[in-house]
């Protein structure tokens, strides 16, 4: 693994999420100093909190192993060449030692990766492969919250929108209004990723733009306008899914 490349990784979500080297130490427990050494590529951060930080980054493991951001396709191979680097050890010559130190660490990568998973999916930051649409509608009337169905459906017709069993506000076609507020919103989605530095918009990342478009700063008002509706659309996204 690059120590290089991946402290400058860790700097640069860091400063996107606007946080000092003393407050991103301060939520994993250890020092600015720490945090400073990994920024710098002397050290990486302790095996025990790999998932701690990934959380507070927005960021996958694999994307931390490999200090850059992991397209969909990607994740697959970069998972196996993440394994194979923790499994290159230098100056280790007793082979019997090398080989209990090799079953440690797949044990531990394994360990590491269905946590980090779980927690990921408990908190948002990635959805779970077996999430399927909701099928169960009720009357638009019976909707819990303060949605307002006649806005949604006046910007869009895509965006029609019915009511889970539970009584929560869903898309009726989920599908086809993400494909559309991807098409119809694209400004505003990308004035979120540009000032937040998130990975492009999809089913694993949506839950940091519903996050963060009430945040945008930057950009024109009317740019402004389209990344708080697509926050309010992700919301609405999320309870589409049993």
């Amino acid at each position: 693994m690059d120590q290089i490349k991946i402290g400058k990784f860790i700097s640069e979500r860091r400063k996107a999420l606007k946080l000092t080297q003393e407050e991103l130490g301060e939520k994993l427990g250890v020092s600015k100093n720490a945090v400073s050494k990994w920024e710098r590529g002397l050290n990486l951060p302790d095996s025990g909190i790999y998932v701690y930080l990934c959380e507070i980054l927005n960021i996958s493991l694999n994307e931390l192993f490999k200090g850059d951001y992991i397209k969909e396709c990607e994740i697959q191979k970069q998972s196996e060449k993440n394994i194979l680097n923790i499994l290159q050890f230098n100056g280790i010559k007793n082979k019997k030692y090398r080989l209990l130190i090799i079953l440690i660490s797949i044990l531990l990568l394994i360990a590491i990766i269905i946590l980090s998973k779980f927690i990921l999916i408990k908190y948002g930051y990635v959805m779970s492969d077996n999430l399927k649409y909701s099928k169960m509608y009720i009357n638009k009337e019976d909707i819990k919250g303060n949605v307002d169905i006649n806005f949604f459906g006046y910007e869009n017709i895509d965006f029609d929108i019915g009511a889970n069993k539970y009584g929560y506000a869903v898309f009726k076609n989920p599908k086809k209004a993400f494909k559309t507020l991807k098409k119809e919103y694209s400004d505003g989605i990308k004035i979120i990723q540009k000032e937040f530095k998130l990975p492009p918009l999809n089913n694993f990342t949506y839950k940091s733009y519903k996050t963060y478009g009430w945040q945008v700063t930057t950009g024109t008002p009317s740019l402004k306008k389209e990344a708080k509706f697509v926050t309010l659309f992700l919301d609405i996204y999320e309870n589409s899914f049993n």
